[in-house]
Order: C-alpha cells, then structure tokens, then sequence
C-alpha cells in the first residue's frame, strides 16, 4: 500500500511539475519577447532616430553618413548597456545598417529579411544572424515628414542563450520544490501508512475487504443474534436476529422505545456487505448486555442469561483481542425460553415414565402372582387375590389421596412426581379439599408449571429444618374452565426481602450440590450439572402462565400450618368444562 501511495505522489508531482514547467517556459519567453519588442518601440519613436534614418534614406549614400553613424552608434551602445538588450541595429529604407555592434558590418545589409518591419508591420522572431541565435523583436521607423512613410526599421535582439538561462533558473527553482514536495509526500505516505496498520492492526485493504465478506457471510448463517461492540463499547454491527430478539423488529413504537431505560446507543458505521448485517441507528441494548462488556474477562467467555419481554436468552460475551490489542468485544444471544420449556416437560416426561415403570413392574410382579397360583390349581387363592388388588386398587401410589384427582393428565404428573418425592424422602399428598372437574385442555403447560411447582417444593422440604418431616401439599381446585393450584412445602420458607426477587431470572435461595439429586434436579434445578438451572424454574412458569391469561405467585413465605413457602397457580382456560349426562 506504501508504495502505491508513493507512485501515486510521483505520478502527481510529475504532471505538475510538467505543466508548470511549460507555463514557466512560455512565461519566460513571452517576457523576453515582450522586453525586445518594447526595447525596439522606443528605439523606433527617438526623434534622433527618426531623423538620422530619414536622412539616410533620402541620401542613399553608399557609405552611410559617418556623423549619422556616430549619433546612432551612441544611442544604441547606451540602451544597450541600460536595458541589458544584446544588440540594437537600426537601417534605412533599404535595410542598410546604420548601427551594429561589430562596426564592420556597418553599411552592409542585414542578414536577416527586413521586408516586414519596411513594409510598416511590427514582428518578433527566433532567428540566427550574424550574432548567433536570438529573440529579434523589428519595429518599423516612421518619416519626421509624416507617420506614413517607412524610412527604416530598428531590429532589437537578445541572445538565446539569455533566455534560456532565465529557463534554467526556473527549473530549478521548480524542480526544488518539486523534490521538497515529493520527499514530504513520501514522509506523509509513510506516517500514514503507519497510521493506517496501527489503526487496522497491521490488516490490508484486501484482508479488510475479505475479513468483511466472510463477516457478512457468517452472520447471514448465523442462527444466533449477534451484537459488535468496538474497544470503548459502542455497538457497532447487529444482525437481523439480534434485532428481532431484542425486540427492535416488533414493531413497537419508536417514541415508547426510547423512554425505556435500556442503553441507547448509535451506529458507527454504515453496513455495504450483506442485508443481513446491520449498523443499526437506534437499537435498545439492555443493561444486562452493557453490563456484561463491562465485566467480560480478556480470556475466556462469560455467560448469563437475560430476560427480554417473553423471552430467555442465553448472551455470551467474548472479548477480541488482536497482537495483544484489545479491539472491542461480541456477544452472541440464543434464544433459550423454547428450549427450557421443552427440557422441562422432558423433566415432566421422564419422571413419569419412571414412575410407569415401577408400576409395571409391581403389575408384572402381581400377574406372576396369580399365574403362579392357577397354575398350581389354587383357584379359590387367585381370586381371593385379584378380589383384594380390586378391592385396594391394582398399583399402589406414593400420593396420599390421590384418588381426588380424576384427569389422567393430573394424575399423571403427580404420581412421577410423588415417586421421585418419595425417592427423596418427601411425601407427596392431595389435599382433602380438592376438587378438579373437567379435562385437561393444555396439558404441555399444565404440567410444566404444576411439576415445577412440585419439583421446587419437593427440594425445599428436603433441604428444609423442619421437625415434621418432609412434606409437600397440593390443592387443586376447578371453576369452569379455571385451574387453581396451591402447593405448599415444609421448607424453611421465602423470606419477605427476596419474595419478589424468586421469580426474577437467576435468583434461587437454593445451593448446588446442597442435597442428593433424585434425578428431579434437587441440586441443580434441571438435573442436568451442578449449578445449572437454578432459578429458572419459577421464572419460566411464571412466564408460561402469562402467556395463556394465567398467573403464578407467592401466596405465602411461611404456611401457617406447613411452615414452608406457599405458591399459588392459575390458569383461565385449561380445562375443558364436565358435561353431566342429560339422560341422567
């Protein structure tokens, strides 16, 4: 890059060196041209001049007239030596000298055409005489009888060689500009190529170029939503899913936007690569993701989740950092609410299948029972058998009165969740006052905040300190098409200072790896890894309630009776209403 920046210096400097050159050659000349023809002019209206070349003319002497030749030769010698002129010769009519610097040429005609300064017409020549080449400048000499007749001609000239020093003067003069200019030209070219490395980090314009095809083409297949940030924090570059997960393509209103508290922040520059890459020119970026540059560590990636609106996103940040030099950090957002919600129900899923399989193989156990008893002929056993399983039903159940509950769907979940209680040693029980009628519409969302409940009740009895033993209560109750739950615990509680906050995402009052894992996530509220999921599970019913018209919330921190906490769910259209047989 330097060196096309200095071939570029040259070739400029050349052309304007080449074209002051010529004005100054055509400037000097016309200024030689200009001083020999207005020499010659004055020369040519003397009044003694005039005379002596009438004189001359009239006489047609052979010999000019030695008095007229001296007072000619006088006046010639001393312009000369004023003006700095190199000759003046002045002729009669016939182009005779009358006056010449070498005096032998006197009386001789001259060596060069007089014919148009006689014929009255002034002219101005580069010519070779008997002097050597010269700028000859011939003015015409007038009669003192009138300013009509020609009796002469007054030729002017300077050397060449004057002329072409005056040129040499001013080439030099402008070619030492011309090298001052191109040695500061290549001094700037250096500086700011320098500049330029340092600015881009030693990257030329084709890496540059390259670096933003392949930037372009990388967020275009991007799936994430991807956010640029330059050293001092200034978003940069976004692409359209970054926008849509932060909300800027949700067509809210721009003037409600802007009275949020969210960091505004401009575009740096304009986007020309792909229509996937945007430089966006007023994008809400959160606090949590402001917050998050600020803190991101030079190696390594930081990681937190934030809520936007309806959503859960997974925001990674990384730093950037070229030859040491830190060049401004990205973050990269996943949307995760989908993912949680889908882990969740797989939780729901897995509890119950494991809860079916201990059934099925009490069932298998219960079969071999009576297989065994009929093949032995013990008829009357066998069906003393199978009348005692009819009579207390044929899988027995870790929730107490869970015969309250009729939905399968209901029945269901609480059964793989009072399996796993049990497991923890936690009793799951229905309360005698429940009464849920009707059919489970939704049952992905049902299950997902009912289990949560449950699952968070179940880890708080178990880490709780309570004398009366692990205990988890649900009520459920049906109005129309309304759901309403309440599970209490005998955890210790939710305290007053941090009731609000527990719905907030992150925020858990419980530790990792502070109790076995049942396979529910008692430690890590997925049961995925330590640490991991805390403080999602209330955040995502919450949010999964809202967005059917439901609601969930703390009811109270510490149960009069239970001691523990007590959350309380409703859902507006969850059931399908119990149609009683008009026959009936």
């Amino acid at each position: 890059m330097l060196i096309s920046q200095l071939a570029l210096v040259v070739v400029i400097l050349a052309l304007v060196t080449g074209v002051f050159a010529w004005l100054g050659s055509r400037t000097v000349t016309e200024v030689t041209e200009t001083k020999a023809l207005a020499t010659a002019r004055t020369l040519a209206i003397d009044p003694n001049v005039r005379a002596a070349a009438t004189k001359a003319s009239a006489e047609h002497a052979d010999e000019p007239d030695e008095q007229i030749v001296e007072s000619m030769l006088q006046i010639t010698d001393d312009l000369r030596a004023r003006s700095g002129i190199s000759f003046a010769v002045i002729t009669d009519d016939r182009g005779i000298r009358l006056t010449h610097p070498d005096r032998s040429k006197i009386g001789h005609r001259v060596s060069t055409s007089p014919e148009e300064a006689l014929a009255g017409r002034e002219n101005i020549s580069h010519e070779s005489g008997t002097l050597g080449e010269t700028v000859r400048a011939k003015v015409p000499i007038y009669s003192t009888a009138d300013d009509e007749t020609v009796v002469g001609e007054v030729s002017v000239g300077i050397y060449a060689s004057v002329l072409d020093a005056d040129l040499r003067r001013e080439l030099l003069l402008l070619g030492t500009v011309a090298v001052l200019a191109l040695a500061l030209g290549g001094v700037v070219s250096v500086m700011l190529g320098r500049r330029l490395r340092r600015e881009t980090l030693g990257v030329g314009p084709e890496e540059l170029a390259e670096m933003a095809r392949d930037q372009g083409a990388v967020l275009h297949g991007l799936d994430d939503g991807v956010l640029g940030f330059s050293a001092d924090g200034t978003l940069t570059l976004s692409n359209s899913n970054a926008k849509e997960l932060l909300g800027a393509a949700d067509g809210q209103d721009r003037a409600d936007a802007k009275d949020r508290a969210d960091v505004k922040v401009k575009a740096a520059s304009a986007r020309e690569f792909d229509d996937d890459i945007d430089v966006p020119e007023d994008i809400d970026v959160p606090d949590e993701i402001t917050t998050m540059m600020a803190d991101v560590p030079a190696e390594g990636a930081l990681r937190r989740r934030i809520t936007i609106g309806e959503r859960i996103l997974l925001a990674t940040a990384v730093r950037v950092q070229r030859d040491g030099v830190s060049v401004g950090g990205v973050v990269t957002l996943r949307d995760e609410t989908q993912m949680l919600t889908m882990a969740r129900q797989l939780e729901s899923v897995t509890a119950m299948a494991r809860a079916l399989r201990t059934q099925r193989h009490e069932f298998a156990n219960r079969l071999h029972t009576v297989l065994g008893l009929v093949d032995t002929g013990a008829t009357d056993e066998a069906h003393t058998y199978l009348s005692s399983i009819l009579g207390t039903g044929p899988i027995a159940t870790p929730v107490e009165d869970i015969d309250l509950v009729s939905d399968p769907y209901l029945r269901a979940v609480l059964e793989a969740k009072g399996t796993t209680a049990a497991e923890a040693g936690v009793t799951l029980s229905v309360a005698p006052d429940s009464l849920a009628v009707g059919t489970v519409r939704d049952p992905e969302a049902v299950t997902l905040i009912l289990g949560n409940l449950i699952d968070n009740a179940v880890r708080a009895a178990v880490a709780g300190r309570g004398s009366a033993g692990a205990r988890v209560v649900v009520q459920l109750l049906s109005s129309g098409r309304e759901l309403h739950a309440v599970v209490t615990d005998t955890g210790d509680g939710v305290d007053a200072d941090v009731a609000e906050k527990i719905f907030d995402e992150g925020f858990s009052t419980a530790e990792a790896a502070s109790a076995p894992d049942f396979g529910i996530g008692l430690t890590t509220g997925t049961g995925t890894g330590d640490g991991h999921g805390l403080g999602i599970g209330l955040a995502l019913s919450r949010r999964v309630a809202e967005k059917g018209g439901g609601r969930v919330w703390l009811i109270d921190g510490h149960d009069p009776d239970l001691g523990g906490a007590s959350f309380g769910m409703v859902l507006p259209d969850a059931l399908e209403e119990f149609q009683q047989d008009e026959e009936s």
